[in-house]
């Protein structure tokens, strides 16, 4: 039996809010969509860095996320002002509403599940915290994702296993940021040629 640690299970969970600005992107017009992500970005990132300089405050905003930031980000900037940037740039980068969703739900539901089955039973390590049984479950995900919404299997294997290489990658400044991204433009790339 499988035993997901609880904080993981924190942070996943918290990470699935990332489906509201998904949803906001796939139903508003883009520029308020750009507009408010914008807006939420700068306050987010603003009340990192007091975060991480005011230990009253930090104590404070640790006990409403209840447990679902990284020990690493206890007292500096956490990933979430990376993920909406993430999610920001891969919106004004690409215009196919549906591949950059799809880079959305990757980094939403692959990304979660690689980090929950990674810790739950990952022995076979690769690099960085990763492993085989993480990345497996990853590409199982993705895959998932693509059949729903990509027009055929191939591509959605194509993109599956592109999504489950770059999150394997210990990427600067943030793996969240560079996921939607990168993603996106290997998705509009693919449509392109397959």
């Amino acid at each position: 039996m499988l035993n997901f640690p609880t904080d993981e299970i924190k942070r996943k969970t918290f990470h699935i809010l990332t489906l509201l600005y998904v949803i906001a992107y796939w139903y508003l017009p883009l520029n308020t969509v750009l507009s408010a992500m914008f807006a939420i970005i700068l306050f987010v990132f603003a009340a990192e860095v007091v975060r991480a300089k005011n230990e009253k405050f930090n104590i404070f905003i640790l006990k409403i996320l209840g447990g679902s930031h990284r020990e690493s980000e206890t007292h500096k900037i956490s990933g979430l002002p990376w993920t909406l940037a993430g999610a920001f740039f891969a919106m004004i980068l690409f215009q196919d509403k549906t591949m950059v969703l799809t880079s959305f739900l990757y980094l939403a539901f692959g990304d979660a599940v690689a980090a929950l089955v990674g810790k739950a039973c990952g022995k076979h390590k690769i690099y960085a915290g990763k492993s085989l049984e993480g990345s497996f479950a990853c590409l199982v995900v993705c895959f998932i994702i693509g059949l729903i919404i990509l027009p055929t299997w191939q591509f959605a294997l194509v993109g599956a296993l592109f999504a489950t290489f770059i999150e394997t990658i210990p990427w600067p400044l943030n793996d969240n940021f560079w996921m939607q991204i990168i993603n996106a433009g290997i998705l509009t790339f693919l449509s392109g040629i397959l």
